[in-house]
């Protein structure tokens, strides 16, 4: 009998590779749950923005001040344009909260007429000194989209300052800037 061993050894190779393939199919699986029950609503909201003094009577708050649309944020051209005042955040919890202002979004990038927007958080209603990073927007990359977490105290006051930066050549030119603010 002529027994062909490159053959056997395939074979055998095969069956243990299927073998393995078995038994580890054959392992059990288990399952974890979670159930949340009875959700209910935590009424008012800890923090909250608020009117600056340089609040534009176009400007909006919506429900529960929890959104804000700031209206007629105008930079001139040519010159840095400073709105120290147009909204405050508000912790009208009995503890410290993280906050970190973030960008969300934004059409300054295929903007070739401004050369920066920044915004920055300060821990006064009038000076105060700037927390975190100041989001830095600019045509092209080396954008800063978010301050980093700030912790503001209770019944504490922030404004939020935005610094507007056309170049000479501007004339009607616009961009959106959404911001998103994270509370934790």
């Amino acid at each position: 009998m002529n027994i062909n061993y490159k053959k056997s050894l395939k074979l055998l190779t095969l069956f243990i590779a299927s073998l393995l393939i078995a038994t580890v199919s054959a392992s059990t699986y288990y399952s974890m749950f979670m159930s949340a029950d009875d959700i209910g609503v935590a009424t008012g909201n800890k923090v909250f923005f608020t009117p600056g003094a340089d609040w534009d009577p176009a400007s909006a708050m919506g429900s529960g001040n929890q959104t804000v649309t700031l209206a007629n944020l105008d930079g001139m051209n040519g010159t840095a344009t400073i709105i120290s005042d147009p909204v405050r955040i508000y912790n009208n919890d009995t503890g410290s909260q993280s906050l970190n202002l973030k960008l969300d979004s934004w059409t300054g990038d295929s903007q070739n007429q401004l050369n920066y927007i920044n915004v920055t958080v300060y821990n006064a209603t009038s000076g105060g000194t700037a927390q975190g990073n100041t989001i830095y927007l600019v045509l092209g990359s080396g954008d800063v989209t978010e301050t980093g977490t700030l912790s503001i105290g209770s019944g504490e006051t922030w404004r939020v300052e935005w610094v507007i930066y056309w170049k000479t050549t501007a004339t009607t030119e616009t961009v959106d800037v959404n911001l998103k603010l994270e509370v934790s």
